[in-house]
């Protein structure tokens, strides 16, 4: 049967020597410090999933204004701008931000279910919107909106 006891001497790696402190002697382990490491990088990237609006408080989705240019077609409002030179092409009031517009015209090709073709026609209007609004409640809010 083996002896229970423990010469450090006799180890590869020599105990310290002049230690004072109990605490000192527990010198921080590989496994400690990459523990600690993922703990540290696990918080700062887990802090990155909250919204900054649960951060801030405000409403998560306050809806921007409308423009003041409206057009009523078969009884239903949008409150678009057409785009043009001079024209603020946003559908959004009280926004301040990028806005890219593109105007596509074409043609296509149909094949309908008795297998004849035709060619149609198409035009596109389609927007994005990014930046800063004054929401319907009156804060101002950041946000990124699509139109097409």
């Amino acid at each position: 049967m083996r002896s229970s006891i423990l010469d450090m001497s006799q180890w590869a790696n020599p105990p310290p020597v002049g230690l004072v402190s109990h605490h000192v002697r527990h010198v921080l382990s590989r496994r400690t410090f990459l523990g600690s490491i993922a703990g540290v990088a696990g918080a700062t990237l887990g802090t990155g999933l909250f919204p900054t609006n649960v951060l801030a408080a405000k409403a998560p989705n306050a809806a921007p204004k409308p423009t003041s240019n409206q057009i009523t077609l078969n009884g239903v409002t949008f409150s678009l701008t057409f785009f043009g030179p001079g024209i603020d092409p946003s559908s959004i009031g009280d926004f301040n931000g990028f806005v890219g517009v593109a105007d596509v015209q074409g043609t296509g090709t149909a094949t309908n279910p008795d297998g004849s073709t035709e060619t149609l026609l198409y035009d596109t209007d389609m927007r994005f919107m990014s930046g800063v609004y004054v929401g319907q409640d009156g804060a101002v809010h950041k946000g990124t909106f699509g139109f097409v």
